[in-house]
């Protein structure tokens, strides 16, 4: 009985081992075979359990790849489908770079975007001004960072609808086409529910406790798979309906002008120029009058209390003079006063030496 149930579990594994390598062939049914044109209505559970939002068989959305600077058409080309009765598995990715001079508003305008077409916010972040910075009177603009899933059939209209947020700087959008990955996972996702079946009825036909311990081990392993697989397919098929746009938001006090490049003179350069760095000071005396008129009541307190600082200063120093002249004339005073009782020291001694020279010289 062992050596049947090592044939058999080699058996198992040699069916698998090849349905994994015959996937290109293998059938690209998902769960079960349905038939073209009996595909799930939206609204109805698939065979995950999940609700069908579009008609898969719907192949209007292929493989495209654009970068520009406005939002303008991005209807992808049209693709074929990999079998009847089966759209590609493509995945798509916009990201946009908006300007706006009305922040609030542009915003309203994304969350309406989004409840209209049904599309889910996955991540969001508003910030860019504190209040230092409106205490100091500091110019600064925010920014907001959304990103979105938006069902497949609606991602044409959302990007359309970007020009309406504000001026739409960069536009970039991809597509990555998952079939082949796909449908060798639910190939491989299939053999692993056959050889699931197999090691359950081998199970019901075993007859030591030994046979029934390796083959729950293996069902256990085969089980474990089969969910890993299972979880992977619904991710794909997620990214798959639902597609992801990013929207990076910031808010400016003039809008880019977005222009066809041409071909500048010489002269034009330098005027273009000039006119820049004329504009450039303008704007920096413009900020500098607007700070000095914001900075007013402190710039009045830090003067006051320079004036104050000025005043103890030069009055401490001035009597620090008139300390140093004193002692200094102090200091004449005793050095004139030690010379006249060194000169009158002087002229007694001289007296009494000529005095003791005059009784020597007597009788």
């Amino acid at each position: 009985m062992k050596k049947a149930i090592g044939i058999l579990l080699a058996v198992l594994l040699a069916t698998f081992m090849f349905a994994s390598c015959s996937s290109d062939s293998a059938s690209y049914e998902l769960g079960t075979s349905v038939a073209p044109g009996s595909r799930p209505n939206p609204g109805e559970l698939n065979n995950w359990g999940d609700a069908v939002p579009y008609d898969e068989t719907d192949s209007s959305y292929g493989h495209y790849e654009q970068e520009q600077g406005g939002s303008g058409s991005l209807l992808p080309v049209m693709s074929s489908s990999t079998d009847e009765g089966l759209a590609e598995k493509i995945v798509y990715t916009v990201t946009a770079s908006i300007e706006t001079v009305s922040f609030d508003m542009t915003i309203k305008d994304v969350e309406r975007l989004i409840t209209y077409h049904g599309a889910i916010v996955e991540s969001s972040n508003i910030g860019g001004s504190n209040y230092a910075q409106r205490f100091h009177g500091w110019q600064t603009y925010r920014q907001a960072n959304y990103t979105i899933r938006v069902p497949k059939d609606q991602l044409n209209a959302v990007t359309a609808a970007l020009d309406d947020l504000g001026n739409v700087t960069s536009l970039r959008s991809e597509a990555q086409n998952i079939t082949a990955q796909f449908t060798d996972t639910q190939s491989r996702l299939n053999s692993l529910r056959a050889q699931e079946d197999r090691l359950l009825d081998m199970l019901r036909r075993a007859e030591s406790m030994e046979d029934m311990i390796l083959l729950e081990e293996r069902l256990s392993d085969v089980r474990y798979q089969i969910e890993s697989i299972t979880s992977t397919l619904r991710n794909w098929q997620n990214q798959v309906d639902y597609s992801t746009v990013h929207l990076y938001i910031h808010e400016v006090e003039k809008l880019t002008e977005i222009t066809t490049v041409q071909q500048r003179t010489y002269w034009e350069q330098i005027g273009d120029g000039l006119l820049a760095n004329t504009q450039g000071v303008g704007d920096f005396f413009t900020g500098l009058f607007s700070w000095l008129v914001i900075s007013l009541p402190i710039l009045i307190i830090l003067a006051a209390i320079a004036i104050a600082a000025i005043i103890i200063i030069r009055r401490s120093l001035k009597n620090s003079k008139e300390k140093q002249a004193a002692r200094r004339a102090a200091r004449q005073e005793q050095y004139y006063q030690q010379m006249q009782y060194y000169q009158q020291m002087q002229g007694s001694q001289q007296a009494q030496n000529s005095g003791q020279a005059q009784n020597n010289d007597g009788p």
